[in-house]
């Protein structure tokens, strides 16, 4: 009896006057223990068949769920209301019933809950719209936009004080009039495309040119909605209209202000930009002048207005990610000011040029980041500091080779004239002797040879200022020193194995780089082969920025321990049987550092060498 009596003061509090209410209650279990008339009328229910049976039966399926969880909550919350919408099937139609649903625990004395009671209001399309439509009107005379709706012959039903303020007619005025009174006749015809959107029941929104009472014309911002029937048949319109007057002249404020700037920036020497990056991660540049086009030429602000990726497209593949790691990191809250030089793609194929990026990122209020800075095309310093280290080490190695020089000069010159002069004792003291007649004339080459490797040497730094850098092939390059070696190769049985990829390419001159796989080829025929193993490997790669090439053979190898610091310099010979004048390697160690590379050996006595040249690409 306490339980029903709480459950009736509880029904009895809710209950409204209104005929479109419905009040039921049910058990935990979601049986029904309760129904008013109203709720039984609509429904063609039994309230006595009714008690006790699933509510959930009278619920649209796909709405159950949503239904379960509502009350679920109200349960779990004592006190407090749960409301939301859900679809009842109707006995007497075969549609269903929108309607709004507030969910109540019923409690004992202890508090705890005993059933729920359910109140339901009924949102008919027409009601439901009703709201709608008078919420949408006092809610745009609050926010300053015109509000109207009218049918589908153009006749207005509805006209809203903002309206009477943009357009100078009053609702009396405007009530049962045709809205076309409103556009202005010179707009071009978008009335078809906004009556089709209409009637599939989409909404419409565009720009406009409309007149007021007095005969202005001024420019709008419209939103069309469809207002629908029972059916979700297209029977009228709701129009919001903004005037965007005061917007346009800005806007061509703004315009005729930007214009103005970018004809200033194009004297700047440099791309100025601005570089925005969005809380949801699009960077793009919302200004930057024509001047990149010159610093990168397949660059225009309006390709990087869209989206900034096409600038990280044009940056040398290893420059790339420290300027996605900088942005990256001023995304991570480092706002420190970004100074960055990288290469970008020249128009030349196998050349780039070098630019700078200076900018300082700010934080904006939406979450953000948004850099103000400059492009600068830097080659020239970039050339003019590479020419000047080039300088230093120009005269820095040629104070080296003065020194190799002078060594050369008191070891070789000097023993050739001893040599001579003893020849000329012995040729005087024994004029008929023939073959010291030979030995005075072999010395006497070699000290010629000597005088032509010293001029070699002196001209050495003059040529590389005179010659040309080009892109030279590496695997023709290898083939044609190999083939003008062939008669010494075929000689010597040896088998030279080539793996170089035929698209590698060296910015060299080419005279150079014959000369310094002339030397290395030469240098494995005369020791890089045994009896037993008569092969030379040569193996050219690219690692990253560089370019790899080794040459390895199977000879007599050599003791770095004890030659290591005389391979590459001038005068070093490794091998007794050696009749040169330790020129080879040391010329090809120079030419290829004049080449901006390097190259080291790997070697062991009876295991042969591996001389490995770095090229940079």
């Amino acid at each position: 009896m306490l339980e029903e009596q709480i459950l009736v003061d509880a029904i009895a509090a809710k209950v409204l006057e209104s005929d479109n209410i419905y009040i039921i209650a049910t058990d935990l279990q979601g049986k029904y223990t309760y129904l008013n008339h109203h709720f039984c009328e609509k429904f063609n229910v039994d309230p006595e068949k009714a008690i006790g049976k699933d509510s959930m039966l009278s619920i649209v399926g796909e709405d159950r769920i949503a239904c379960i969880a509502m009350v679920q909550e109200c349960l779990a919350n004592p006190g407090e209301s749960v409301i939301g919408q859900l679809r009842k099937p109707l006995e007497t139609d075969t549609g269903t019933m929108v309607s709004l649903w507030e969910f109540q625990a019923v409690v004992d004395e202890a508090g705890m809950p005993v059933q729920v009671l359910c109140i339901g209001y009924d949102l008919s399309p027409h009601k439901k719209l009703e709201r709608e439509v008078e919420f949408k009107s006092r809610l745009l005379d609050t926010i300053g936009q015109a509000a109207m709706a009218f049918d589908l012959q153009g006749v207005v039903t509805y006209w809203n004080k903002a309206a009477e303020r943009i357009y100078g007619y009053s609702r009396e005025e405007m009530l049962g009039r045709q809205i076309n009174i409103t556009v202005h006749e010179e707009k071009p015809d978008d009335t078809e495309a906004a009556r089709s959107a209409l009637m599939a029941g989409k909404t419409w929104g565009g720009e406009q040119i409309h007149k007021d009472k007095s005969g202005r014309i001024f420019p709008v911002k419209v939103i069309d909605s469809p207002i629908v029937n029972d059916v979700g048949q297209t029977v009228g319109v709701i129009a919001t209209v903004q005037d965007i007057s005061e917007e346009k002249a800005h806007q061509e404020s703004i315009k005729w202000h930007q214009e103005q700037l970018g004809k200033l920036m194009q004297n700047v020497p440099g791309a100025v930009f601005q570089m925005e990056l969005t809380p949801d991660g699009r960077l793009y540049f919302p200004y930057i002048s024509r001047e990149i086009n010159r610093l990168q030429h397949t660059l225009t602000p309006e390709l990087l207005r869209e989206s900034a990726e096409p600038g990280f497209e044009a940056i040398h593949k290893d420059d790339v990610q420290q300027l996605r790691a900088a942005i990256a990191n001023a995304a991570n809250g480092d706002l420190s000011e970004l100074n960055i030089e990288y290469r970008v793609k020249s128009e030349q194929p196998g050349q780039h040029r070098w630019n700078r990026l200076r900018a300082r990122p700010e934080l904006k209020a939406d979450g953000g980041l948004v850099w103000y800075g400059i492009f600068e095309d830097v080659t020239e310093q970039k050339s003019a500091a590479v020419a000047h280290q080039n300088l230093l080490r120009t005269a820095t190695n040629q104070n080296k080779r003065l020194k190799d020089f002078s060594f050369m000069v008191s070891h070789n010159i000097r023993s050739s004239v001893a040599n001579i002069m003893g020849l000329l004792e012995m040729v005087r003291s024994e004029p008929s002797n023939e073959e010291y007649l030979n030995m005075m004339e072999l010395t006497v080459n070699r000290l010629n040879n000597t005088i032509s490797n010293v001029n070699e040497l002196l001209n050495f730094e003059q040529s590389l200022d005179m010659t040309t850098w080009v892109p030279c092939n590496l695997l023709e390059t290898i083939t044609r020193v190999i083939e003008l070696n062939n008669e010494s190769i075929f000689r010597e049985g040896i088998q030279f194995l080539v793996g170089v990829p035929d698209d590698l390419y060296v910015q060299s001159v080419p005279a150079y780089l014959d000369s310094i796989f002339h030397n290395l080829v030469t240098n494995a025929i005369k020791y890089g082969t045994t009896k037993r193993k008569k092969t030379v490997d040569i193996i050219g790669v690219q690692e990253g920025s560089q370019i790899v090439v080794r040459v390895r053979d199977y000879g007599i190898g050599i003791d770095l321990d004890r030659y290591g610091d005389k391979i590459f310099k001038l005068g070093g010979r490794l091998h007794q049987d050696s009749r040169g004048e330790g020129l080879g390697l040391f010329m090809t160690k120079q030419q290829v550092e004049a080449l901006g590379g390097s190259i080291e050996v790997q070697s062991e006595p009876g295991l042969g060498s591996t001389f490995i040249l770095t090229f940079v690409q």
